[in-house]
Parts: C-alpha cells; sequence; structure tokens
C-alpha cells in the first residue's frame, strides 16, 4: 500500500509511468526504449498532414482544409509573394466562403452538374453523410499556411545546436526525439516570437519559464538555447512523472499537464489515439488534438532530410568560452578587456536584453557569459587583469532614483544599493542624521565598485586555473532584507575567479538578429503553449465543495466566498481547533459570491504564492524522497531548504499525504536561488 488514492484513469497513467520508468532509470536516458513515441495507425493520416505542412507547401501557400478530418484538404491557396496580410486574408475569407457555399448545396441534396473537384470533395464525406455531416463542416473549415521554407530553414540552423541539445537530453534523461520538437515550436529560430508572448528556441511561456529560468527585463533566458534547453528538459520529465507516457508528455508541452489529466481521467485512458480522436472539450482545440502528430511528422522530415529536401548545406559549429562573472560589469568593459566585438558578443549572449546592450544596466554578477572563440585559461586571465576595479560593481546599476517608502530608511536604502550612507548623502547633498520622510526621491549614485572595496590601486587576484563551471547552478549567498525589488543587495567582498568553459556556438552574423526582425504570422499555429505546469485544482463542485489544496487554510476558504470563518467551521461541523488538511472536502457558503468569484480569488491567491516564490528561485532538477515515520507534508517542505508546500504536491499529483506510508517514495523539485538583479 503506497498512500495513493487513484481514479481509473490516475491509475492507468500511475501504472503506465512504472512500467516506462524501469528502462529509462536502469539506462540513464531513454535509450533503452527503441521507440518511447507512439505511431497509432488512427493518427497516420494527421502526420502525413503535417508532413506535407512542412515539405510541400511554402509560406506562400497554404491548406484550406477540414480541421477534424485532416485528410480532407478542399484546395492549395497560392499567394503572390508581395501580398500583405491584409490580401492574403481576403483570398482566405473567399476560398472559405466559396466552399461553404458548397457544402450548403451538398446538405441541400444539389449535387448535380458538379465539377471533378467538386466531386471528389464530395465523395471524400462518404455515402452515408448526412445534411448535418455537410452543415458541420461549414464551422471546420480551416487554412493552415504552409512551412515548407520556413523548415527547410531550421534543418540549416538546428545543425549547430543538434549536439548541445542531444547532450542535455541524454543527461536529463529524456528521450533523443523530442531534439525535433523545435522544428514546430520555432523553426530553431533563437529570437522567436509568438503572438501570445511564447519566445525563443522552445517557446516557453513566460510564467512557465519563470519556474526554470531568469525571465525578467534584463535577462530573459527563454532566448539563450542552453538553458531554455535545459528547462525543456526538466519540463518534459515534469510532464512525463505526471501524465505517464512519452506522447502526453509532448501533448502536454502545450495543452498543460493538468489538462492531459483530466482529459485521462474523464476518458479512462492514456492512449493518445483514443485521446486525439474522442476528446472535444473546449480547451483542447485543434493546437492541442494536433501538436503531437504535428511533433511525428517533424521527426520525420528531421531524420530523413534529404528525401525531402534534398541535400543540405547545415550551418557549421563554432566554439565559444563561457565565463562566469564574479561582479557586475559593463558589457562594453567586457568587450574591450577581451577585445571581442560587441555585435559577436549579442549574437552570442541573447539572454541579455537591451538595457545592457545600450549601458544603463551591467551584465549580472553570476551571469555566464560567451566569448567568441576557444580562448585558453592564460588568455581569460589576461582579459580579466585589463578589469580596473573601478569598473567592476558590487551591485547593479540602477535607475538612479528610488522613492522611500513606510518602514524603510537611508542606510537601508544605501545597503541595498552597494554604496555607503555617506556616498548616499552626499549625492543627495544632506547631512548626517536627516530625517527624510516618506515619499521623498531619493537620488542614488552608482554603486560601490571593488576600487572602492579594496582600495584605490589595487588589482584583481585570480587563481592559477579558474573552477570548472558546476553541473548545476549555484544557490546565491543569504542577503540582508531589502527595502525594495527596485534596489539591489549588496554582495559579498571577496573577488572570486571567474569559471570558464569551451562551448559550441552558432557563427555570429554580421549582424545581431533583432526579436523585431521576426513575422510572427509565419509562426506556426500549433506552437503556441496554452497549459501551465500548475495542476492545481480550483474547480468548485456541483454541490458547492472544494478539495483543500497545498498552502490553504479554511480562513482562505472563508476570505474568498467573504464569511464567517466561524460560520464556516459550522457549516463543516468542524471542531475550533480542528484544522483542515489538504485533500479534504469543504463544504462552501456561496451565498454573497458566486462560485466564478471564488474560483477567481482562489486562483489569484495560488497564482501571487508561485509568481512570489520563482521571482528569486528556479527548479534546477529533482530529486526521489523515501519518507520517514513522522513525515507529512510540512516537515518535508522544511527539510528540504523550505521547499514550499505547493510545489512538492504539485509534483506528486497522485500521492495522499494524510496517508503517507514510510518507504513511499516521492518527488521533490531541486530548487536553487537566483540573481534576479
Amino acid at each position: 500500500m503506497l498512500g495513493l488514492s487513484l481514479s481509473v484513469g490516475r491509475f492507468l497513467r500511475v501504472a503506465t509511468f512504472g512500467l516506462l520508468l524501469a528502462p529509462f532509470a536502469s539506462t540513464w536516458g531513454a535509450a533503452a526504449d527503441a521507440d518511447p513515441f507512439a505511431h497509432p495507425p488512427e493518427l497516420e493520416r494527421d502526420v502525413r498532414f503535417w508532413i506535407r505542412v512542412y515539405t510541400e507547401v511554402t509560406t506562400d501557400q497554404g491548406l484550406l482544409h477540414d480541421d477534424w478530418n485532416l485528410g480532407l484538404v478542399y484546395e492549395v491557396l497560392r499567394f503572390d509573394p508581395g501580398s500583405s496580410p491584409a490580401q492574403r486574408e481576403r483570398r482566405v475569407g473567399e476560398a472559405k466562403a466559396r466552399y461553404a457555399a458548397l457544402l450548403r448545396r451538398f446538405a441541400a441534396g444539389s449535387t448535380d452538374d458538379l465539377t471533378p473537384h467538386e466531386k471528389r470533395i464530395l465523395h471524400a464525406f462518404g455515402d452515408g453523410a448526412t445534411a448535418a455531416d455537410y452543415r458541420d463542416a461549414i464551422d471546420r473549415i480551416r487554412f493552415q499556411l504552409g512551412q515548407a521554407d520556413r523548415f527547410h530553414e531550421g534543418l540549416i540552423r538546428a545543425a549547430v545546436w543538434e549536439k548541445q541539445i542531444a547532450q542535455t537530453l541524454m543527461q536529463r534523461g529524456v528521450p533523443a526525439e523530442i531534439a525535433a520538437l523545435p522544428h514546430v515550436e520555432s523553426s530553431f529560430n533563437l529570437a522567436a516570437y509568438s503572438k501570445v508572448g511564447a519566445a525563443g528556441l522552445w517557446q516557453f511561456m513566460p510564467a512557465t519559464a519563470k519556474r526554470y529560468m531568469r525571465v525578467d527585463s534584463l535577462v530573459d533566458e527563454r532566448l539563450d538555447p542552453y538553458s531554455a534547453t535545459d528547462a525543456a528538459a526538466n519540463l518534459m520529465l515534469y510532464n512525463y512523472r505526471l501524465v505517464g507516457t512519452w506522447p502526453l508528455a509532448v501533448t502536454a508541452y502545450n495543452h498543460g499537464p493538468g489538462g492531459l489529466r483530466s482529459i485521462q481521467d474523464e476518458l479512462g485512458t492514456s492512449d493518445i489515439a483514443v485521446i486525439v480522436k474522442r476528446y472535444r472539450g473546449k480547451t483542447f482545440g485543434f493546437a492541442s488534438r494536433n501538436f503531437y502528430v504535428a511533433f511525428l511528422a517533424a521527426l520525420e522530415v528531421d531524420r530523413n532530410a534529404e528525401k525531402y529536401f534534398g541535400p543540405i548545406t547545415r550551418l557549421p559549429e563554432t566554439e565559444s568560452t563561457t565565463v562566469e562573472l564574479p561582479d557586475y560589469i559593463s558589457v562594453d568593459v567586457l568587450a574591450k578587456a577581451f577585445k571581442a566585438d560587441v555585435g559577436a558578443l549579442r549574437v552570442l549572449n541573447p539572454a541579455l536584453r537591451p538595457p545592457i546592450w545600450d549601458g544603463s544596466r551591467l551584465v549580472p554578477r553570476g551571469y555566464r557569459f560567451r566569448l567568441p572563440g576557444a580562448q585558453p585559461q592564460f588568455e581569460i586571465e589576461a582579459g580579466w587583469s585589463h578589469l580596473p576595479l573601478a569598473q567592476r560593481y558590487v551591485a547593479q546599476r540602477n535607475d538612479g532614483s528610488h522613492r522611500l517608502r513606510r518602514g524603510e530608511t537611508l542606510a537601508g536604502v544605501a545597503a541595498a544599493s552597494g554604496i555607503s550612507i555617506a556616498r548616499l548623502l552626499a549625492a543627495n547633498g544632506w547631512s548626517q542624521g536627516i530625517s527624510v520622510p516618506r515619499g521623498t526621491l531619493v537620488h542614488i549614485p552608482m554603486p560601490a565598485s571593488r576600487a572602492d572595496s579594496a582600495g584605490a590601486g589595487a588589482s584583481p587576484s585570480l587563481a592559477a586555473n579558474a573552477p570548472a563551471p558546476p553541473s548545476a547552478p549555484v544557490a546565491e549567498p543569504p542577503r540582508p532584507s531589502r527595502p525594495s525589488a527596485a534596489l539591489p543587495a549588496p554582495v559579498s567582498e571577496a573577488v572570486p575567479p571567474p569559471a570558464v568553459v569551451a562551448e559550441k556556438v552558432a557563427p555570429p552574423p554580421k549582424e545581431p538578429v533583432s526579436a523585431r526582425q521576426i513575422n510572427p504570422d509565419a509562426l506556426l499555429p500549433v506552437a503556441s503553449p496554452t497549459g501551465s505546469p500548475d495542476t492545481t485544482n480550483y474547480e468548485v463542485g456541483a454541490d458547492s465543495t472544494a478539495i483543500v489544496q497545498a498552502g490553504e487554510t479554511l480562513g482562505h476558504f472563508a476570505d474568498w466566498s467573504q464569511v464567517n470563518s466561524a460560520d464556516l467551521r459550522a457549516l463543516n461541523k468542524l471542531h475550533k481547533n480542528a484544522m483542515v488538511t489538504q485533500g479534504k472536502k469543504i463544504k462552501l457558503d456561496l451565498s454573497h459570491v458566486g462560485a466564478a468569484q471564488f474560483i477567481a480569488a482562489r486562483r489569484e491567491y495560488h497564482h501571487h504564492l508561485q509568481e512570489s516564490f520563482f521571482a528569486s528561485h528556479r527548479i534546477a532538477g529533482t530529486e526521489t524522497y523515501a519518507l520517514k515515520h513522522g513525515d507529512s507534508l510540512w516537515t518535508i517542505a522544511l527539510q528540504k531548504n523550505d521547499l514550499p508546500v505547493w510545489l512538492v504536491a504539485q509534483y506528486n499529483p497522485d500521492v495522499n499525504f494524510n496517508d503517507m506510508r514510510p518507504g513511499t517514495t516521492i518527488t521533490l523539485p531541486q530548487v536553487v536561488a537566483i540573481n534576479r538583479q
């Protein structure tokens, strides 16, 4: 007995997960399972549709088709290469109207004097088609832009990242086939953005990305192929644990694991073909339904590229050297010290955002900064020796001012800004002991440099051999609380040497690629993820009950429903000292608010919890943990670097934490603090 409470769907999911996990765990990776991705015959027609999209139809063409029966293609539309988006949209609209009229003719029984093309469409519906079938098909007429030229470009670019992606997936234990997913997501374009805000090689949405990477106004690691690939591997493993099969893990990359688990429970199956063909939920739309078959198509084309495109001249790999910065330094200073072209540095460091390139902010401490070429250690040391201490800062450059808030002091603002109180007072023309009221705008000078700390004229010491970079990011040192998120915290006065490692990267183009140059209309329609890794059940039952989730109390339920806690306790016949625990069903009083308002407040609470945590932490991996006598969800979370209970629960949604048996194995996320300055 493992302390699990499972529905039929979850039993299938957990059983499948157990069967699949053994060979992966024993061989460190997916190699032991010859083909972890099912190719059901029922999906072959759909896979062929996407192969056609990827290899036969360019972005100056498109397929007008039925969005459920992908074997029914009404017409191949061809556009003038110089036509505007509005002109193309008008062409598509006219074509849709033309075929809608034809389907209405069929529904009315008017099938005389048909052209051969119209007869082909009629035949595609079959002899048993009814008038309702034709009318229903009108709403399913859909246009799919071709992608053959873009896929070909992706094959050329992919060669730059293939080895790095393969190595990361192998190290994480993710099937090698996942390396083809960027063809579906971004055509291997590092600067790709979607209309809904997904970005980078793996098209991460901001909220999901922040679980695994730094994403803010200074650094967006979604655009860095190394960080983003590692994050994608972590997310895939998370999906796989929750849904139990790799086909569903891929689908969850678009739809979210929580949504897939609900579908599994509803249908009582983990069969991808059954789910794709039978499930018709409102949120499981065309993109989610087609994500797996599009992935299989991309995998087929990637494996047999010359069959579809002929000989391909791929971009070569070039080497770079990565230096982990021990201080905050401007990019111009780094370029001069290491004799590197700023344009080349911008290509090699795509995660750094405009404020760093325009000089208004510094490259963050701890950032793994890439330099062109395979530079030996002595050259790195020589370049580092040319960095004056006065240009190496102990804190991030800020916007130059800060409005004093309630409870803040000038001493606290100075400490958080990496400067002395005397320097702050001098910059504002104030004397020692001045009382500054709340709301005063405080001018903040540049943070302290190493010269300020070590004394003018000192030079940085450097170890003979810089240490190799750690395999996993290292947690930041403890920091004092700071008065404002906009103000940087001080760092240790020690001057550590930079860590150096050689890597393969793309050759720098003549000019850096701008995200604004990417045409969002050309991105694949199945690329934009709609799901979330959050598996929390926020719903309210038809009987006005809700299941307590990790981190919730009876007081929360009272606040969200705008009732008194004592009344809610009485409604549930709970003793005044009784505690509500995760998994317990609570009867709600929704006389003051509706279920929708309650759910919205509940969702907002959890969103804030998660957003606050991932503002300063990221998930670096997982570990297994065997329950011991006396363990509880709370004690486990406290023992493991103060893990939030809700995050432990998300990684173990099938575990009944009210029935924790010694020896039961659970999965714990490994979280590390990150520098957001």
